[in-house]
């Protein structure tokens, strides 16, 4: 029953957060607080988690989402709108299913856990902070799981990640090596430009 409830409540969190995009460890329960406004018909694809996420609720159905591959991704509830349900089975609970997903932009599965290419770190380093995230997000990367260090300030808090405005000095993993979900990535980055060599 609270599979039920935590399914219905995030669903409708997420339905109304995909307008106000929200933007933090190991969790694919995240939620966001969100204002009351109906998403428009087309804003998502149909295809796109929240909206699936939303019909289950409608349904009367609980649910949890994962990766459909066996990348081990977390799916980022933060960004849900960035990823898309490709299959489902029956959930661990009554009344409840399994959404399989993955990143838009990548092909669906046939089946649970298919196996495909690991990817590869993308090289982010001398370029824009805002650009690099996003792209980071678009690939399958966790925000909870992103570090993110600010010139001096140290590391930022998830809510404060809109106002990093820079050039990424470095970043670990290093360009090049193969995604590990168990990994968080660490971005550093300059006030405006690194400093030289």
């Amino acid at each position: 029953m609270k599979l039920k409830l935590l399914g219905r409540s995030i669903a409708s969190i997420l339905a109304v957060t995909v307008l106000s995009v929200g933007c933090s460890n190991h969790s694919s329960d995240g939620t966001a607080s969100a204002t009351s406004s109906e998403p428009a018909p087309t804003a998502l694809p149909p295809d796109s988690l929240p909206v699936k996420m939303k019909e289950a609720a409608k349904k009367g159905l609980g649910f949890s989402a994962r990766d459909a591959t066996d990348l081990g991704r977390t799916v980022d509830l933060q960004h849900a709108e960035l990823w898309r349900a490709c299959l489902t089975r029956e959930g661990a609970g009554p009344d409840s299913i399994d959404f399989g997903a993955v990143p838009r932009g990548e092909e669906c599965p046939t089946h649970w856990n298919a196996h495909v290419p690991t990817p590869k770190t993308p090289d982010l380093i001398g370029k824009d902070f805002e650009k690099s995230y996003v792209q980071l997000l678009k690939k399958g990367y966790n925000s909870r799981f992103i570090d993110v260090f600010y010139g001096t300030d140290g590391i930022v808090d998830q809510q404060d990640v809109s106002r990093v405005h820079g050039e990424i000095c470095s970043q670990s993993p290093k360009p090049g090596e193969p995604y590990d979900a168990s990994e968080n990535v660490e971005l550093h980055v300059a006030l405006e430009k690194c400093p030289s060599a």
